[in-house]
This record gives C-alpha cells, structure tokens and sequence, in this order.
C-alpha cells in the first residue's frame, strides 16, 4: 500500500487568534469542507478562538486542534518542528493555509502532507500543490485573500444570513432564563481585544440611559473577564434597574443565543460585532480608526458609526451617545 493509500482528512491551519477571525473565516471552512471528498475538515487554531465552543455541533468540523503559540509548545524553531512532528504523527492527505505566512507551509510540506493549498506568495509558492493561476495579491484583507484563494481554485463561497446559529435547547433556556426581561432586548458588546476600539464605560452608561428611557427594554452586557469592573460601573450608573443584566465571561454558545434572541447589538469593533452579525442580528459597530474600514462594510448586519472628527487613533472615544441612538433607530428594528 502506497504512503498516500494510508493518508486520511483535510487539516485548514486558520492562526488568527481572535473570535472575529474565526467567524470570518467560517464561509471558507465550509467551502473546503463541501469541496473535498470526506466532507469534514479539521481545524488548527489558537485557542482564544474559542473554536472548540464556536464550531461545536458542526457536522463539517471534524476536531479542534490548538495552536500554541506566544507562549506555547509552537514557539521558536524547536516548537516548528514540534509542530512537524505534530502534522507527521496524524497523516493528512491535504492541507489548507488560510494565510500568508511561509511557517505552516513549510511545516506541511516538512510533515509529508502530500497535498498543500494556501495564500502563500514568492518561492512558497514552489510548495503548494494546489494554487490560483494568479497569485493571491497581497494588498487584500485577510477574508479577501481566502475568497481569492477559495475562488481561484473553483470552490464556492458562500455567506447565508445566519452564518451562526445557537444549539435551539441553549436558545429555549435563555428565553426562560430571562422571561422575566422586558423586550426588546439590546445587547452592548463591552469588551475590545484593544485600548484603541473601546468605547469605554462612560459612554456605555450613558447609553445605557438613553436607550431604556426610549425604548424601555432590557439591556444585556456581554464582555469578558477583562471587563467585570466595567459592566459593574455601567450597572451602577444605572442605579436599580432590573433590566441591565451583566454577562460577563459566560460560555460562548449562550452568547450566541443571547445575540440570536437580541432585537438590536450594540458594541465595540471586536469579536462579539462580528458575532452577532453572524447570528443575522442587526450590529450597531462603533468605528473609531482607520483599521476598522473593512470590517464596517464586511456584512449587511452591520451598521457602522464614526465619530465627527473622523478616523483617528482614538478616534472611538469622539463618538456621540446621540450618533448611536440614531443608527439603531435606523435599523427599523425598534418601535
């Protein structure tokens, strides 16, 4: 028997850390997951992804693999080989790169992976057995560049609305968890995986304010960790109100259910806006600076708010209470 003969699964190495990465590149796991015969894939990451709670119920998703790195048993040149011997040990027949870096190229290439497609440009080109006639450009964000890459060797991508839906006993629970939460229920993302995309407690409370005396409703705040401190201040400045819920460092599927049930999601340029326009939930983004311009126009949930001033580095700390009431009341979504 030949060495491919016993060769089994397609591994996709997505290293991108954050839960927003992930989300964004759920479309090309399916894609690739469709295209190649076995119909599964499995998936190499970092864990604050938090992939294994994300993908999990995925028929497409054959297993979670972790990444470590920074710090990690990945590290440095003894965690590459490390994570040669990792790839070697489970005999892929093929690997999927979705990203530019020459590392897990070459890692496969060193494991015996037989079969190799990537965004990969220059000389690592050489290594990849499947690639687009013409290179992936560089130029492109990274979503971009996995289209391109997807696109150019005839795999369909395809992004429905919802891209993300909660297990339906995990919605069921939080429907009477919180029966008691006058609709509609507005969503604030708290947290931000930097200083630059938080929009920070005062302005949250004050929002929190304006939306309960409009809308009346509930309020529910999703963070993590980092941010007990800060729902605690919001909660508060809202004195004794039983309609701000505090979600802090709660597990990922009941976030997601919390955004699928939500009316309105308002939040930070980080993880939980890309989440919940996943879940087909109408995202009130606050975008500050000038890295945030792609994610703004990335889907037609999101409804994107800039300060007056314009894009600067602390350009999401410029951006008006009043600016963000009028956007959710833009989505219609509200009476």
């Amino acid at each position: 028997m030949s060495e491919a003969a016993v060769r089994r699964g397609v591994l996709v190495i997505q290293p991108l850390p954050g839960i927003g990465d992930m989300v964004w590149h759920l479309p090309h796991l399916l894609a690739i997951a469709r295209y190649e015969p076995e119909g599964r894939v499995s998936v190499l990451t970092k864990p604050r992804s938090l992939s294994d709670q994300l993908l999990a119920g995925l028929p497409e998703v054959a297993e979670i693999l972790w990444l470590e790195r920074k710090p990690g048993r990945h590290d440095g040149w003894r965690g590459f080989f490390r994570l040669v011997a990792d790839l070697r040990t489970r005999r892929y027949r093929k690997l999927w790169i979705l990203h530019d870096s020459g590392r897990y190229l070459v890692a496969g290439w060193l494991a015996g992976i037989p079969q190799r497609a990537g965004i990969a440009s220059g000389w690592q080109r050489l290594l990849l057995s499947d690639r687009p006639v013409e290179p992936v450009p560089r130029n492109l964000h990274t979503v971009e560049r996995a289209d391109w890459l997807l696109r150019g060797l005839s795999l369909e991508v395809r992004r429905p609305i919802p891209l993300v839906a909660p297990d339906t006993t995990r919605r069921g629970a939080i429907r009477v968890r919180f029966a008691a939460c006058p609709r509609p229920w507005l969503v604030l993302g708290i947290g931000s995986s930097e200083p630059f995309k938080q929009w920070g407690a005062e302005n949250f409370s004050a929002l929190v304010a304006a939306l309960l005396e409009r809308w009346r409703g509930s309020c529910f705040l999703l963070g993590g960790q980092a941010e007990y401190a800060m729902a605690g201040r919001i909660e508060q400045a809202a004195g004794e109100r039983e309609t701000v819920v505090a979600l802090i460092q709660q597990p990922l599927q009941e976030v997601i259910a919390v955004l699928a049930e939500a009316q309105v999601f308002i939040g930070n340029d980080t993880g939980m806006l890309n989440l919940a326009a996943a879940c087909g939930t109408a995202s009130v983004g606050l975008f500050g600076h000038p890295l945030s311009a792609w994610v703004a126009g990335s889907s037609p949930c999101i409804h994107p708010v800039y300060p007056e001033s314009g894009l600067s580095s602390d350009g999401v700390r410029h951006i008006r209470v009043t600016a963000v009431l009028e956007a959710v009341e833009r989505t219609g979504l509200l009476r």
